[in-house]
């Protein structure tokens, strides 16, 4: 099994959806063996979604152009249950583009 901390940095390390799945897998793999704590449970956690949306944000920029750092954040901010469903989250940060536009737009 791979030591906690390798395994927290390829996750940091992967490039697309499929890799992160595979590293979630191991991971859980190594918490129904009882390699991991709680902790150490957490942390991944953290990580996973981290990289997910991340992973998830760059799907949704090759739809939509824009600022990659504010659709990150708005992919980060998006609820959960359409995260699940890249076209549901397509359409969410389309909306979410078009009324910050319009909102800087009025300030004019």
């Amino acid at each position: 099994m791979k030591a906690f901390q390798d395994l927290v940095n390829e996750t940091l390390e992967v490039q697309d959806l499929e890799e992160l799945e595979s590293a979630a897998d191991l991971f859980q793999f190594g918490i129904e063996k009882g390699y991991y704590n709680k902790r150490q449970a957490d942390q991944f956690n953290v990580t996973y979604w981290k990289m997910k949306n991340k992973c998830l944000a760059y799907e949704v920029a090759k739809e939509i152009k824009g600022n990659k750092l504010d659709i990150i954040t708005m992919v980060t901010s998006a609820p959960t249950e359409i995260k699940d469903n890249i076209r549901e989250l397509t359409n969410y940060v389309n909306g979410r583009v078009k009324a910050l536009k319009g909102k800087m737009n009025g300030i004019r």
